[in-house]
C-alpha cells in the first residue's frame, strides 16, 4: 500500500518535472484553466496505470513517450517535430537518471534486482531516480528556456545544492535501510516523497517570485505607455485648439496683408508675412499615422528627441491595427530611441539626426532606427547599460523575429524584422 501511494506521488512529481521542462522551454498555450487540468488528469491516470502495470519495460517506454508528446502538443506552444523532439529528450534523461542511481547504487555492493521488484527498496531508488532527473531538468531546462519568466541558470544554481544533498540522503537511506525493520523502512519512504515535495516546492517559489517581478516590471510599462497615450492625446487638442485659432485669425491676417500690399507698404507687408509665418511654425508638430497606439509611441520619443534638438526622419506605412502587443513597441522604439538619443548627444557629433522607418509588409512588421555614431568608444554611465538591446532582444523572439545591429559608414542602425501573423 505504501510503494503504491509512492507510485502515485512520482506521477505527480513527473508531472511538475513537465511543468518545469516544457514549460521554461515552450510555454503554455492560451487555453482555459478547465481544459488544462481535463488533459493533465488524463494524462496522469494513464501515467499510473502504466507505471503500476507489470509491463514490458520498452513498452511502458513508447507508451510514456506517446503520453508526454501528446501532452506536450496540447497544452504548449510548439510545433509537432518540436513536440517529438523535446519528448524524447524528456524521456532520455529520464531513462539516463535511473540509470545513473542504479549504477551509483552498484558501487556500495546493492542487489539491482532488488530495486527492480515493487517495494520499499524500488521506492528509494525512484525517489534518487527523480531527484537526478530533476537535477537534469532544471539544467536543460534554463539553458534551453524561451519563456521570460522561467529561471535562468544563474538563477537555479542556489537551489541544485538542495537537491544534490536530496540525492544523498537517498543514498544514505539505502545504507542503513536493510538495518530497519518494516515500521521504518515506511518512515524512510514516507520521508522521501516529502523530500521530493519540498525540491518542488523551492523551485516552485523561486519561479514564483520572479513571475511577480516580471508583472511589477508588465505593470510600469503598462503604466508608462498609458501616460504617452495621455500626452499625445494631450498634444493633439492643444494642436486642434492652436490650428482653430489660425484658421479663425487667418482671414483678418490676409485682409490687412492685402491693405498693406495695396498701399505699397511693402516693410509692414513683409512683416505681417512674417508674423503669419512664425504662427504656421509653432504649431505642435504632432505624429499622425493609421495607428492611433504607434502614433503616442512615437510622439512621446520624437518629443524626447527635439528636446535635445535633434532632427528626427520619419517614414510609417502601416494599417490602422496589427498584431503587435502596445508594450512590446513600446520596449522597442523606447530602448533604440534611448540609445539613439544618447549617442547623439556625444560632443563629436555635429549634426544629431535619427532616421526611423515602420513598414508592414506581408504581414512582417519592418523597424529600423538610425543616428549618427562616434568612432570613439566611451564608457557609459549606470551599472543597466546595456540591458536595452536586451530587452528588445526578448520582443523580438516573442515575435519569431530577427534583429540586427551595429555600425556603418559613421552610422549606428538597428533592425527589428517581426512576424505579425
Amino acid at each position: 500500500m505504501i510503494y503504491t501511494f509512492f507510485e502515485i506521488a512520482s506521477v505527480l512529481f513527473e508531472l511538475f518535472l513537465i511543468h518545469i521542462f516544457f514549460g521554461w522551454w515552450f510555454g503554455y498555450k492560451n487555453i482555459s484553466i478547465q481544459k488544462r487540468t481535463v488533459y493533465i488528469v488524463i494524462y496522469f491516470i494513464f501515467r499510473l496505470i502504466i507505471t503500476l502495470l507489470a509491463i514490458n519495460p520498452i513498452i511502458r517506454a513508447v507508451v510514456s513517450l506517446i503520453l508526454i508528446f501528446g501532452l506536450v502538443a496540447i497544452l504548449f506552444v510548439t510545433t509537432k517535430p518540436s513536440a517529438i523532439l523535446s519528448a524524447f529528450i524528456f524521456m532520455a534523461l529520464g531513462m539516463l537518471s535511473e540509470y545513473f542511481g542504479l549504477l551509483l547504487l552498484s558501487m556500495f555492493d546493492f542487489d539491482i534486482d532488488v530495486l527492480m521488484v515493487p517495494g520499499s527498496a524500488r521506492a528509494i531508488n525512484i525517489a534518487l531516480a527523480k531527484t537526478i532527473h530533476f537535477i537534469a531538468v532544471l539544467i536543460a531546462a534554463s539553458m534551453l528556456r524561451k519563456n521570460r519568466a522561467a529561471l535562468s541558470l544563474k538563477q537555479i544554481m542556489p537551489i541544485l545544492p538542495c537537491i544534490i544533498i536530496s540525492a544523498y540522503i537517498c543514498v544514505v537511506f539505502f545504507i542503513i535501510f536493510p538495518y530497519l525493520d518494516e515500521r521504518f523502512a515506511i518512515v524512510v519512504v514516507i520521508a522521501l516523497t516529502g523530500l521530493l515535495y519540498v525540491c518542488g516546492v523551492i523551485v516552485f517559489h523561486t519561479q514564483a517570485i520572479k513571475n511577480t517581478i516580471i508583472g511589477i516590471e508588465e505593470q510600469k510599462l503598462a503604466n508608462s505607455h498609458y501616460e504617452m497615450q495621455r500626452q499625445y492625446y494631450e498634444n493633439v487638442i492643444t494642436a486642434r485648439e492652436e490650428t482653430r485659432a489660425l484658421w479663425h485669425d487667418l482671414r483678418k491676417h490676409v485682409v490687412a496683408l492685402e491693405a498693406l500690399v495695396e498701399t505699397g507698404d511693402v516693410q509692414s507687408a513683409k512683416h505681417e508675412y512674417e508674423q503669419i509665418y512664425k504662427t504656421f511654425n509653432e504649431l505642435g508638430s504632432i505624429v499622425d499615422t493609421e495607428n492611433a497606439t504607434l502614433n503616442a509611441i512615437l510622439q512621446h520619443n520624437i518629443d524626447k528627441a527635439r528636446a535635445h534638438n535633434i532632427a528626427v526622419g520619419l517614414d510609417v506605412r502601416v494599417p490602422t491595427d496589427f498584431d503587435i502587443s502596445a508594450v512590446d513597441m513600446s520596449v522597442i522604439i523606447g530602448n533604440t530611441f534611448d540609445n539613439a538619443i544618447e549617442e547623439c548627444l556625444l560632443p563629436e557629433i555635429t549634426q544629431p539626426q535619427i532616421d526611423v522607418s515602420i513598414i508592414l509588409q506581408n504581414s512582417m512588421l519592418f523597424y529600423e532606427i538610425s543616428n549618427p555614431c562616434s568612432e570613439k568608444v566611451h564608457i557609459k554611465p549606470g551599472k543597466f547599460h546595456g540591458y536595452g538591446l536586451k530587452n528588445v532582444a526578448r520582443c523580438v523572439e516573442k515575435y519569431s523575429g530577427s534583429l540586427e545591429h551595429g555600425k556603418s559608414d559613421g552610422s549606428y542602425k538597428v533592425s527589428v524584422r517581426l512576424n505579425c501573423a
